[in-house]
């Protein structure tokens, strides 16, 4: 049953992983949000701080740190809106410089060509309404009169026009910034491809050329989008952006936080790794375009001090799920006479206890290791699903904060849920689960007749 399984699996599964892992759209795609990381980190760095001097303290009246150091907290807010506050501006660039990468075309006008087409598609207002009362007939319509201003049944709506909506370019445009980044780039790299373009003699230098050539593909690119966005304000009176987000990106959003998304996540990366394919890199575009988002949405949120969207983020798959193979490690040191495990436990421990599961998982191996099968895949689902339970019934506060994956277990729940101390009994508990769950079976591995078992995974990429 076990050899048929694994053959349907290899025949079937494997072959479509692989092709969705190296999709040039996805790679581009997933590449673009590891661009993004220096930006992202930095700011996430800079609130994760914030939070330690003001929201830290502030749970034991310690006011005087935060006044102390309210000159970091300044500066960490300006780093807040110079990376996170326009994190899709930030992206953008980064989705357009790799599309035409992967068309190679000139990679710096391709990024270009996106950040200018996703600007355009934003519209130069942003209205926003507000509740108000005691408004008689007479001031209301003299409000109506003033040019930006409506009131109409306790609502009074501000439009400001001639700039850049600063609530489109935070993590609330990702979804707009991914299709209209791929219109446009592959628009411009598709006429670059026909050769359709401005002719310079060799004599000019390739720095000057290389823009030139640029011109006529960026010019029809961006007036498609701007045809686009102008003729979908006429035809529905709403900004192309904020269709998307209502249709796409919240639903989609919404779906991702059902427990069966969040641990069927969970156990198709796990199950991915089981057979040698990095399932982080298969599971990126929606580790990222969405889990990701609803990060980012959450620090924002956190940011301002408003209710935390969302209960799952991609950060919280490594808060309290990823480190199940330091359980495996547990088990094996309370266990196993296995020498090869021991000895590879050994070496590995230190990697582990910095997220670094490689040296296990191709070394023990966990990797096409039948022994190991159940456990390597039951763990992820019972670890988010006890995860999930405990931040919906708000025995945890929602992981807030970006941490860096390379944060030890426990620290990185407690940082990530900006240092809920009830995260640490959180990740204790799911670290015991783990113990408990590779146990039997990491015994079940003394018996002399296992001592080769799973080798034959040793060297899978």
């Amino acid at each position: 049953m076990y050899q048929k399984f694994m053959d349907f699996m290899s025949d079937k599964l494997m072959p479509i992983a692989m092709k969705v892992g190296t999709q040039k759209h996805l790679v581009a795609l997933r590449d673009s949000f590891i661009a993004t990381m220096p930006v992202v980190m930095t700011g996430s760095i800079a609130l994760l701080i914030n939070a330690f001097l003001v929201d830290f303290p502030s749970q034991f009246g310690w006011d005087g740190i935060t006044k102390t150091f309210q000159w970091l907290v300044d500066i960490n807010g300006l780093i807040f809106n110079g990376s996170l506050a326009i994190v899709s501006l930030v992206f953008i660039f980064a989705l357009g410089y790799n599309i035409a990468k992967v068309y190679e075309v000139d990679k710096l006008s391709g990024g270009l060509v996106a950040l200018s087409s996703f600007v355009i598609s934003l519209g130069t207002s942003m209205t926003k309404a507000f509740e108000v009362s005691g408004v008689t007939s007479g001031v209301a319509k003299a409000l109506n009169k003033v040019a930006g201003l409506s009131y109409a049944k306790g609502s009074l709506s501000v439009t400001v026009s001639g700039l850049i909506p600063g609530n489109q370019v935070s993590s609330r445009g990702y979804f707009t910034a991914i299709i209209i980044g791929f219109l446009a780039v592959i628009v411009f790299a598709k006429i670059m491809k026909k050769d359709i373009t401005i002719k310079l003699p060799d004599s000019v230098p390739p720095a000057i050329a290389v823009p030139f050539t640029s011109i006529i593909p960026a010019f029809v690119a961006m007036y498609v989008v701007a045809i686009l966005t102008f003729a979908f304000d006429q035809l529905t009176g709403k900004l192309i952006i904020d269709w998307i987000y209502d249709v796409l990106q919240a639903p989609l959003l919404g779906f991702s936080q059902s427990p069966i998304s969040v641990i069927a996540v969970a156990f198709l990366t796990q199950l991915f790794w089981f057979f040698g394919i990095h399932g982080g890199n298969v599971m990126a575009p929606i580790m990222e375009g969405v889990f990701g988002v609803a990060l980012l949405s959450n620090l924002e949120a956190y940011k301002a001090g408003t209710k935390i969207p969302y209960l799952w983020t991609s950060v919280s798959y490594g808060a309290f799920v990823w480190y199940a193979t330091l359980g495996l490690l547990i088990a094996i040191f309370m266990v196993s006479k296995n020498k090869h495990y021991r000895q590879v436990a050994k070496l590995g421990i230190a990697p582990c206890l910095f997220n670094i599961g490689e040296p296990v998982m191709y070394g023990l191996p966990t990797v096409l290791n039948p022994i190991l099968f159940i456990p390597f895949l039951l763990c992820p689902i019972v670890m988010s699903g006890v995860a999930y339970a405990a931040t919906a019934l708000g025995l945890v506060a929602p992981v807030t904060q970006n941490v860096a994956w390379v944060m030890p277990p426990v620290l990185y729940g407690f940082f990530g849920t900006a240092f809920d101390w009830r995260s640490i009994i959180l990740s204790l508990v799911n670290l015991a689960l783990a113990v408990i769950i590779y146990f039997p079976f990491v015994k079940l591995a003394n018996n002399p007749k296992f001592e080769n078992a799973g080798n034959a995974g040793n060297g899978e990429e």
